[in-house]
């Protein structure tokens, strides 16, 4: 539920009503790149089980990759990035 109106579609055909979506940005902060990519290791969430489903090789290019992505050429060390997510809210209806 990424895009545009997923969510808010979900709690409707849920039987919600008055169904109301937003977006929410925030600030990630994060020590370094060990900090940033270590979330990707674990078992929580969509990309943490994508990245637990590649084999040694994949995940080795992918993190090099990121991690390319991550310094941009700089020394590893803080970074802060923002971040958007999809809030919604909605009603019971009246039994």
């Amino acid at each position: 539920m990424t895009r545009p109106g997923e969510l808010a579609a979900a709690w409707r055909e849920a039987g919600l009503v008055e169904v109301e979506q937003t977006q929410v940005g925030i600030r990630m902060a994060f020590a370094d790149f060990e900090d940033y990519w270590s979330p990707y290791l674990g078992k929580d969430g969509p990309a943490a089980a994508y990245v637990g489903g590649l084999d040694a090789a994949a995940r080795a290019r992918l993190e090099a990759a990121m991690r390319a992505a991550y310094l941009d050429g700089e020394a590893d060390g803080p970074r802060a990035y923002a971040a958007l997510a999809w809030a919604v809210k909605g009603r019971v209806p009246p039994a």
